[in-house]
């Protein structure tokens, strides 16, 4: 005699749902960075509040990066996966570096050693832009690549030299960018 067993499907995500909210994050995530950017330039570079919301805004964009794999495909897809998760972790523990700074630890840019690759993560933030932008060259008009590659260019020179006001305007570049791009992505 067997037991009769219960099978039960696996619950499923809604995709239309899904789809929704990988819309809106290329467009809450730069504007949760122009607020990060205007925080850091009001409050200086080391202000904890400000580290704060830099972690949650790396998470949006972690959110962002997802949307633009999914648009991607193959061996291009593979590498910006990559990329992306790589460049996500870099820009949060640059925010995680920013708030242990606020309150009164060591600076891990001032460190050497294992510091390094903690230093070194934060570049594949903007590089995730730059493969995005090429991997959807063929998709999307002339304009679009060339303002997300600007944006992507843009970041670690504001962000490393503590530019303000080049930081406020790169954010609002990749606002422009990626705002725009599920009504400029050809299918």
């Amino acid at each position: 005699m067997s037991i009769p067993t219960r099978t039960t499907t696996p619950p499923t995500l809604d995709s239309a749902l899904t789809e929704r909210l990988l819309n809106a994050s290329l467009l809450l995530a730069p504007l949760a960075y122009i607020a990060v950017d205007s925080s850091y330039a009001v409050r200086g570079w080391d202000d904890g509040p400000t580290a704060a919301m830099h972690i949650i805004a790396a998470a949006l964009y972690g959110i962002a990066a997802i949307k633009l794999v999914s648009m991607t495909s193959g061996r291009t897809q593979a590498i910006l996966l990559v990329v992306a998760v790589l460049g996500v972790v870099g820009n949060a523990g640059v925010g995680e570096n920013t708030l242990h700074v606020a309150l009164g630890g060591n600076d891990l840019f001032d460190a050497n050693g294992p510091a390094n690759v903690f230093k070194t993560l934060g570049f594949f933030f903007p590089l995730t832009f730059l493969v995005a932008a090429f991997a959807l060259r063929t998709r999307t008009p002339a304009w679009w690549p060339a303002l997300l590659s600007l944006g992507a260019a843009l970041f670690p020179i504001a962000h490393v030299a503590n530019i303000s006001w080049l930081a406020v305007i790169d954010a609002v570049l990749m606002l422009l960018a990626l705002g725009t791009l599920t009504r400029v992505i050809r299918r």
